[in-house]
């Protein structure tokens, strides 16, 4: 097969750059989650993010690499782990936050080990207002269902790469359109995971984060994400924020984009 020179367009390389900056930002915000929740002294043997941080450091360090070099299934799959991860976490923590980790293993197998992620509805989202909660359920199960098919080995997806092979576009010589698309899902499906990761945890860690000393909001890659900016707006009775309250609400939602 004769090689192909590679010459990564500029609107390319800014979607890597975005999907870089995504990755750190969420690891960011789970090492905030991991110390902060971790002042419990119980936190290292009840919380199954004290084991399970090492598993989304793998799956989100290799997101920006997977973007850079075109290899976008991969991108999806993993993608998906973090996100079946984050929901179930969340789902055996509010099961029973103080059991140690033996007794979730032994008495919860059926939650880590089930890949039916319904059980999101079985949360207790109290950061997002109610009428949000129904349409963060649907959000999550449109990007598991768009993840899912990259999976299986399916006539669907031997269809879609026939065509993109007969287009030349293949891995390292995406097109401009394939990698925003790609960048779009990386942003929604981190967000969500970010939602079920800080309803893990006791409330005060979702306000120790979002919420700046002076009373501002983050101003981090996922501003963008409506789910984020409710949780966001949950804190607006903090004392600090009462000087600027609407400063803060018209920023928040002007960012918002997804």
């Amino acid at each position: 097969m004769m090689e192909r020179s590679r010459e990564i367009p500029a609107r390319l390389l800014d979607q890597v750059i975005r999907s870089e900056q995504m990755a750190f930002a969420f690891l960011a915000a789970l090492n905030f989650v991991v110390r902060d929740a971790g002042r419990d002294p119980r936190y290292l043997d009840t919380h199954m993010l004290s084991y399970a941080a090492q598993d989304y450091i793998q799956s989100v360090i290799a997101l920006p690499m997977l973007v850079r070099e075109g290899i976008h299934n991969v991108c999806r799959r993993e993608l998906r782990f973090i996100l079946e991860m984050s929901i179930k976490i969340c789902r055996i923590q509010q099961q029973d936050y103080s059991a140690d980790i033996p007794t979730k293993l032994k008495t919860l197998g059926a939650t880590f080990d089930t890949t039916n992620i319904s059980m999101q509805k079985q949360l207790s989202l109290m950061l997002l207002p109610e009428p949000e909660r129904l349409l963060f359920y649907q959000e999550v199960g449109r990007l598991y269902g768009e993840m899912s098919g990259y999976v299986h080995w399916t006539s669907a997806q031997i269809i879609e790469r026939i065509a993109l092979v007969d287009q030349g576009r293949t891995a390292g010589f995406e097109s401009c359109e394939d990698v925003d698309v790609l960048t779009a899902l990386l942003a929604r499906g981190l967000a969500a995971s970010l939602v079920f990761i800080f309803h893990s945890v006791p409330e005060y860690v979702a306000g120790d984060f979002l919420v700046e000393s002076d009373g501002g909001s983050m101003n981090w890659p996922f501003s963008g994400s409506r789910f984020i900016a409710h949780m966001d707006e949950y804190f607006d009775y903090k004392h600090e924020r009462q000087g600027r309250l609407e400063v803060i609400r018209r920023s928040r939602w002007t960012a918002v984009k997804y």
